[in-house]
């Protein structure tokens, strides 16, 4: 995988982490959101650690578009973009 794409992938693992820790207070609202990001991105990290060694990145980007489709976060995959093209 090209440096440019693993920068994009450790900057869009921040922000999950980032958006998690500002969804605020839980409710029956957002608590199935905050779920289904933790559940995209949950074995992000490790792959990060291992290179991206076994990492699937349509089954990835397939969890994302869940995400897009159901709550309307377009934000990593614009994110993604923009890192990929800068870097």
């Amino acid at each position: 995988m090209e440096e440019n794409k693993k920068k994009a992938y450790l900057t869009l693992n921040y922000q999950v982490f980032l958006d998690i820790k500002n969804s605020g207070q839980f409710n029956t609202g957002s608590i199935n959101q905050v779920f289904r990001i933790a559940h995209a991105f949950h074995n992000l990290a490790e792959f990060i650690i291992d290179d991206f060694e076994g990492f699937d990145e349509d089954k990835f980007w397939s969890r994302v578009r869940g995400l897009e489709r159901d709550f309307g976060l377009i934000h990593f995959k614009t994110l993604f973009e923009k890192c990929t093209e800068t870097s």
